[in-house]
């Protein structure tokens, strides 16, 4: 059985108490009531990703944020309990330890990050980005998977590394597509949102260019971000998951050996694939 912590119903709480204020109030009182009332996992889920600078967004959309919190949770909560010994066969990890799923509701900075809750490695799953069962069970085990890699890795990741970023999203691309087979080929980079119908053929077109322009930037600042985060290369999102793709199949790995590299291993094996024509 997994491990879920679910903060909802203290959102629930938080939102009752506030929904007739100002949205600055609610803003104000979101860190004081709600995350207050989980002042360790929200220490934590900072720790991990600090960044509040939507919520002032959130705090005026807290009716809707509240009726998606009361669909989301016990959706994501099944798909968690669901997906996770799944996830654990594919990477070839035993039961124990297992990371701990923290179900919260942020601002919408990020979907999912990977913390530490003592000395637990701990899931948080941000509801406020959920839209169906179907896009969430994708997120789901992509994120599963980082989490127990981080498990089996035994140590936390470099935080801004280009070729960490690389192995790491690309071996949960290439295990996502055995725990939720058949999916659209664009959806394991982009779990069911819409948009984007575009995005992979562009990859693909542009695939050389795109490699030696990642090859190139590997030690510049601001690469893990341009490639792999809110960044854009080419006026495009997320070109770095294309990459990482790529890169970890040229390894020619099962992915239990691929968990079993450890940090230094992995950027060394992505540089080597990197080079290869």
């Amino acid at each position: 059985m997994a491990r879920v912590v679910d903060t909802t119903e203290a959102f629930e709480a938080f939102g009752r108490r506030v929904f007739l204020q100002a949205p600055s109030d609610r803003e104000r009182r979101w860190a004081q009531d709600y995350e207050g009332a989980h002042a360790e996992l929200f220490a934590a889920f900072r720790a991990a990703h600090g960044s509040v600078e939507r919520r002032d967004a959130a705090a005026r959309q807290l009716s809707r944020l509240r009726g998606q919190a009361r669909e989301a949770a016990p959706v994501v909560r099944d798909l968690v309990e669901d997906t996770e010994p799944t996830v654990r066969d594919t990477l070839g990890l035993p039961a124990q330890p297992s990371p701990l799923h923290v179900l919260i509701v942020d601002s919408f900075a990020i979907s999912a990050v990977v913390g530490r809750v003592d000395d637990d490695v701990a899931l948080f799953h941000c509801l406020e980005w959920f839209r169906s069962a179907d896009s969430a069970r994708l997120l789901v085990a992509h994120e599963s998977v980082h989490a127990w890699h981080e498990l089996a890795l035994g140590e936390r990741p470099p935080a801004d590394d280009a070729l960490w970023a690389a192995f790491s999203e690309g071996l949960a691309i290439h295990a996502s597509r055995t725990i939720v087979p058949g999916r659209p080929e664009v959806d394991y980079f982009w779990y069911g949102h819409p948009g984007f119908d575009d995005w992979l053929a562009w990859c693909h077109e542009r695939r050389e260019e795109l490699l030696e322009r990642f090859r190139s930037a590997l030690d510049e600042a601001g690469t893990t971000e341009a490639f792999f985060g809110a960044g854009q290369v080419q006026d495009r999102l997320r070109v770095g998951y294309f990459l990482a793709d790529e890169l970890v199949g040229r390894l020619g790995r099962a992915l239990p050996e691929l968990v079993e590299l450890g940090v230094t291993e992995a950027r060394s094996a992505v540089r080597a694939a990197l080079g290869a024509s």
